[in-house]
């Protein structure tokens, strides 16, 4: 998320960091529940799980699925989506714990669609966008670049309150859904969102932000093409759009992935010979390889523990 504003010199790597995981903190605190609610009620029918059956394993092999496959592509510097990740993972999980008819297709099928239709809306917009900026001024002055500078800086941390609110509240969902059912011994009735989950939740995800973001920091911000001020603030503002719109839905989106391709869309519409394509190709690759990857692993660590 920090790539952006970093590479362009707007801010410094630290400033970024700090910036971002405050700005995720509060997010993921007061940006409201509904991409929650999407995971721990609307993809799976936990009153149709088998009596036998413990939400609390498809739940740990879904963590497990997720944290292996992210953990995985930080190491090669990938920006790896952990929601698609826990979304296999959590499919999978529940899929080998009670049958096909323990998930709602439907929905299931629409939140993937959105999941990956996403970031190729992110692309195409930002690529018209930076079009349109550039007819409008040809010639930028070093004026309009600190302006620039200044509205990047506070568009970063907008897209940073909602990307903290998309993506902490899948991890709430998991910890209600494996805490009810450990507490009542078996498949939970209801879901509720404890303010104390809430917090938790906000808390680590901000930490990671602030620790865990380096790597892939250098392969969003530096290897894909030179960004200036005015691309970054296209792209995070497009970015932001499409985050704040679909975590307000309940969309559980991946808000690393749309902000990487709002970047793409925007080196593209900017120069699409400046755009380093072999490293396209590899975040092209990592992101359709999660989705499945992710709920294998799961559907076989959940029939491993039956």
């Amino acid at each position: 998320m920090s790539a952006s504003v970093v590479s362009s010199r707007s801010m410094t790597t630290r400033s970024a960091a700090v910036v971002a995981a405050a700005a995720a903190f509060l997010g993921s605190m007061f940006l409201g529940s509904a991409v929650a609610r999407t995971f721990g009620q609307h993809l799976v029918r936990l009153d149709l799980l088998p009596a036998a059956a413990s939400p609390f394993d498809a739940c740990v092999a879904a963590v497990i699925a997720a944290v292996a496959w992210a953990t995985v592509a930080w190491r090669l510097g990938l920006p790896g989506s952990y929601t698609h990740a826990l979304l296999g993972g959590w499919l999978g999980g529940f899929l080998a714990l009670g049958g096909p008819e323990v998930i709602q297709w439907r929905n299931a099928v629409l939140v993937m669609l959105g999941v990956m239709l996403t970031p190729f809306i992110g692309l195409v917009t930002a690529g018209i966008a930076i079009r349109g900026l550039y007819r409008a001024a040809r010639e930028v002055s070093s004026r309009m670049i600190h302006s620039f500078r200044t509205a990047e800086v506070l568009m970063f941390a907008a897209l940073s309150l909602a990307h903290g609110a998309n993506a902490a509240q899948k991890s709430m969902a998991l910890l209600v859904v494996a805490g009810l059912s450990l507490q009542t011994g078996g498949v939970p009735q209801s879901f509720v969102l404890p303010l104390w989950v809430r917090g938790v939740c906000s808390a680590a995800f901000a930490f990671g932000v602030l620790f865990g973001f380096t790597r892939t920091l250098k392969k969003m911000g530096f290897d894909i093409f030179r960004v200036e001020p005015l691309h970054s603030f296209t792209a995070l503002a497009v970015s932001w759009g499409l985050v704040l719109g679909s975590t307000l839905v309940g969309l559980p989106l991946s808000p690393g992935q749309i902000n990487s391709s709002s970047l793409l869309g925007v080196g593209a519409g900017h120069n699409p010979r400046a755009v380093r394509w072999d490293t396209v190709g590899e975040l092209l690759a990592n992101w359709f390889l999660t989705f499945p990857a992710a709920a294998v692993l799961a559907w076989v660590l959940v029939k491993l523990k039956c």
